[in-house]
């Protein structure tokens, strides 16, 4: 018989699971182009891409990803967590239908921004792992996200390999049907059903899970969250019952608490933290890979190497949730210098072999690449995302999450639609240098500058963003309880 402990993780483990299998198939929209690319410049393809419509091809679905963080991010708290997962799939199974039955380049560009549009929603479910979580277990379920989308680009890999690219579609066209159905099994958040004013639900929701947090029966409900827009200064409200949550002073307006230290401090965290992850170069190699093995003269094929890389991605997160009670910080650090090591493993190869018509042992140079994607699981690639459904309060979550979501889509966008004009201008020892050099300044932010969470419960996380001069003034507030 089991104990009340390990069938409330079992439960954990069942709801993360339904609730990040969507990322499963967003890790496959992000796979998509390292199978779709190659067939489309195939001289037997009865669609044909220029390297131009490649790069739009490959990054056109974070055009709509902003969109979609703030838009699901918003719904996320007004509607639930569960119920705005289960709007994703919409658009998603519209991406993949339209991609299964593609004629011509138009229906691939809609396809891939629907698709985009889809995968902009990772916030919602970092935040109801987060909201779900005990404090001690936190990292390991945040790390299944992360496993969810190792697997989806895993398994897009290995689809391309046997079947043609709208084969492949159509097969994650069925799953999103399977997946827009699980959410029903699960129940919604008790910290959320309870923030708005849903108590005996909220009893219900902690029973299922079989814990009981502590409460203020009397406390009133927290107001409806402020609309997105209110996220870059447009509307304006007071309420009491946010002031007391919070801490400040009654009657205090949308632009007070979104330039609140609890709200701007951990947003330029992760903003920052979002710009390191950007320059490391991950999502590059993640949308080019079969590119950057054939300009760096990696003698694999490039569709089995793709397959490789995606098998270390699955390898490294796997190896991370061992490591999932670390800090923060030191795993970080480590990660970045892991990937340092390995790029600059690279950029010295290529550069000491660059004359060469015929470079030795080039069968092993996706050994550094492996190891480079291996490393940047333990941190660089899913603690930016991560930290965004851990450091907000609550009445501001999901929108923020929406907001630097979005900031972080536009940056990705950003770095895989310039990379093939990168290479073209600088060259690829250049670009690849740049991005060693990034890894090693990532490092020395997870040191110094990156907030540590590990350990804490999402109220601790917030306390720490306060002053010291708004602490002493403001009486102690009431606070949620948070597993």
């Amino acid at each position: 018989m089991l104990n009340k402990k390990t069938l409330m993780h079992l439960k954990l483990i069942f709801t993360t699971s339904v609730m990040a299998f969507q990322q499963f198939l967003a890790g496959a929209v992000f796979g998509y182009s390292a199978v779709i690319l190659p067939q489309l410049q195939h001289p037997d393809s009865l669609i044909h891409a220029n390297s131009e419509q490649a790069s739009w091809i490959a990054s056109i679905p974070l055009l709509l990803c902003p969109i979609g963080s703030i838009v699901f991010g918003y719904l996320s708290d007004r509607i639930g967590r569960k119920n705005t997962l289960q709007l994703t799939y919409i658009p998603m199974i519209a991406s993949w239908t339209l991609l299964s039955n593609a004629h011509c380049l138009e229906h691939i560009y809609i396809g891939r921004l629907l698709g985009g549009l889809a995968t902009g929603t990772g916030g919602v479910i970092f935040v109801y792992i987060a909201e779900t979580s005990p404090t001690g277990s936190r990292p390991f379920y945040l790390m299944m996200f992360t496993l969810f989308v190792s697997l989806g680009q895993l398994t897009t890999a290995a689809l391309g390999v046997v079947l043609h690219w709208r084969g492949v579609a159509a097969v994650f066209g069925v799953l999103c049907a399977a997946g827009v159905c699980a959410p029903f099994l699960v129940p919604a958040p008790p910290m959320w059903l309870r923030s708005r004013g849903r108590h005996e639900e909220a009893r219900k929701a902690e029973r299922w899970f079989g814990f009981e947090l502590p409460r203020n029966e009397n406390a009133p409900p927290l107001p409806p969250p402020p609309c997105a827009s209110a996220a870059i200064a447009t509307l304006s409200r007071g309420d009491s019952t946010l002031a007391a949550t919070i801490g400040r002073r009654p009657n205090v307006g949308c632009w007070a608490t979104y330039t609140a230290p609890t709200v701007w401090k951990p947003a330029a965290a992760a903003l920052a933290f979002f710009v390191c992850q950007e320059c490391t170069g991950f999502y590059m190699l993640l949308f080019y890979s079969v590119d950057v093995m054939r300009d760096c003269r990696v003698s694999i094929d490039g569709m089995t190497a793709a397959v490789y890389l995606s098998a270390a991605r699955l390898t490294g997160t796997v190896a991370s949730m061992v490591f999932q009670a670390a800090p923060k910080r030191r795993m970080t650090v480590v990660s970045s210098l892991g990937m340092c090591a390995s790029m600059s493993t690279v950029v010295g190869y290529v550069y000491a072999f660059r004359d060469s018509a015929s470079p030795p042992a080039g069968d092993l140079l996706i050994v550094p690449f492996l190891l480079y994607v291996f490393f940047a699981m333990f941190a660089v690639l899913p603690f930016p995302w991560s930290l965004c459904g851990e450091m907000f309060p609550m009445e501001v979550k999901g929108t923020m999450n929406g907001v630097l979501y979005s900031c972080g889509y536009e940056l990705m966008f950003a770095a895989i639609k310039m990379y093939p004009t990168m290479v073209a201008t600088f060259g690829i020892l250049a670009v690849w240098t740049a991005c060693a050099f990034s890894c090693f300044v990532t490092a020395l932010f997870g040191a110094f500058v990156l907030p540590e969470t590990t350990g804490k419960s999402l109220n601790e996380i917030i306390e720490g963003f306060k002053s010291s001069s708004s602490s002493r003034r403001c009486r102690k507030p009431l606070k949620l309880q948070i597993p």
